[in-house]
């Protein structure tokens, strides 16, 4: 699962590398730790207003909850991210796979990775671009979502790992739907067969290679310092991917 991500690229690279701008009177703020159980807002683009970046609060609030979605979310109902696999299945999700499609935009995201049962470490996983982890890929993660009085409330899709996500995240082994920039604009089109949105869940993560390291345990207090995603010394093993 995915429940902590970043995005601290500068706003006109933001926009350059997903061809949309912020809609009018949104403020790009960066960060480097977005904590998907506080609830926070983050950057998304939508399916019914798909050529502006939006703000989205991180957890979907399902049909039957819209007169109360603050509420909701206070019961801590987990709807933070949904499985791929499940979308027309799971009774909070299905309603909105058909029409209520976005991207999250994240720069990279944090997955945990258990050295044993009590023990376990973050690790950073991002694309970069050139040499540097300063300059990271603008990731497009799939993405549902709810409007309720115009605001949009957002589920992360998750998909099987993959071998490379499965030795990072080696309880769960989940991933989120990082789509490929080549079919990222397909998740935004209305009125999609079920069979082509199940493919995208199947086949659609990106081709790109991913890198991840260790990182501090800081990151579960909070701290969003640019440091919070700077390589550290793993726990108990050598580094899984040097």
């Amino acid at each position: 699962m995915c429940y902590k991500g970043s995005i601290a690229a500068e706003e006109r690279r933001i926009q350059d590398r997903v061809s949309r701008n912020f809609k009018d009177k949104i403020k790009y703020t960066p960060s480097y730790n977005i904590n998907a159980f506080a609830n926070p807002q983050i950057y998304i683009v939508a399916q019914d207003d798909p050529d502006v970046i939006n703000l989205g609060v991180w957890g979907l609030v399902p049909n039957w909850k819209t007169n109360d979605p603050k509420g909701f979310l206070s019961k801590k109902q987990y709807t933070n991210n949904a499985r791929g696999e499940d979308l027309y299945e799971t009774p909070s999700y299905k309603d909105h796979v058909v029409n209520e499609r976005c991207w999250i935009l994240f720069d990279g995201f944090f997955e945990p990775h258990y050295h044993s049962p009590k023990i376990q470490q973050p690790y950073f996983c991002y694309i970069p671009e050139g040499r540097s982890i300063s300059k990271r890929q603008i990731l497009t993660i799939a993405g549902i979502y709810s409007k309720i009085q115009d605001e949009y409330y957002v589920s992360l899709i998750t998909t099987e790992a993959n071998d490379f996500f499965s030795e990072i995240h080696n309880k769960q082994k989940r991933m989120p739907l990082v789509l490929d920039t080549s079919l990222r604009e397909k998740w935004l089109l209305k009125d999609q067969p079920k069979t082509m949105i199940l493919d995208l869940v199947a086949n659609g993560f990106t081709k790109d290679k991913f890198y991840a390291h260790p990182v501090s345990n800081q990151l579960y207090k909070g701290s969003n310092e640019e440091s919070t995603i700077r390589a550290v010394e793993p726990f108990q093993s050598p580094s899984l991917f040097n």
